[in-house]
This record gives C-alpha cells, sequence and structure tokens, in this order.
C-alpha cells in the first residue's frame, strides 16, 4: 500500500455507555446484540469493536471514567459505499439500537491513510 492515498473509507462512533451500566454488559451488547447490524451489510468489508481499557500515556481519565467507552469501526471501499452502508443501518434501526446500551454516540465519517 502506498502512503499518501485514501485506502479505504471508514465509518469511526465513539460511544459511552449509559449510566448504571458496565463494562461487562456494554461488551456484551455489542458482542451479541449490536453487531449483527454492521456484519450483515454487504458494504461493510471490515468491523471492529475496541474497549477502552486504559488511558495512553500523559492522559488521564476525567474523574477515572473515561470519555468513551467503545470505539466501533467499520470500513468500506468509497465514500459513497460508506454512505450507503449507513443508510442500510439506518433503515434496520441500528444507530437506535444504542440507545439501550449508550448514554452519547458520535458517528464520524474518515479517509483512511495507510502510514505504515
Amino acid at each position: 500500500m502506498s502512503v499518501g492515498k485514501v485506502e479505504a473509507y471508514k465509518g469511526i462512533v465513539l460511544l459511552k455507555r449509559r449510566e448504571g451500566m458496565s463494562r461487562e454488559d456494554l461488551l456484551e451488547w455489542l458482542l451479541k446484540s449490536h453487531s449483527r447490524y454492521s456484519r450483515s451489510v454487504p458494504e461493510v468489508l471490515r468491523y471492529t469493536g475496541s474497549l477502552v481499557v486504559a488511558p495512553g500515556p500523559r492522559y488521564e481519565f476525567p474523574n477515572g471514567e473515561p470519555p468513551f467507552d467503545l470505539i466501533n469501526e467499520i470500513w468500506c471501499r468509497d465514500r459513497a459505499s460508506l454512505e450507503k452502508a449507513y443508510a442500510q443501518l439506518v433503515a434496520m434501526g441500528g444507530p437506535e439500537s444504542t440507545l439501550s446500551a449508550v448514554s452519547q454516540r458520535i458517528p464520524l465519517y474518515c479517509e483512511e491513510y495507510v502510514l505504515k
């Protein structure tokens, strides 16, 4: 892969679990319930969920809690595929399904550049 060109388009969603929900319950929700949405959309080439486990170097979580607990990512070939995938996810109720588990959801569209 060459450096400097867009290799894929990615949707990233930052999620904060709802008050009173454990991190274990959030992970179970991701793996058993929510993941079925992105896995069923053909435009999605790859789907990951990353549970935040610790702050990075020289950063402390405010009040000991991460600002977001989960980072979900979907990869698509191009921007049109990413937009189509999100439209399908919305039609299936994927984003609304997060309301049972999260208090905050921030979706982002990204161009991915492979640097190494």
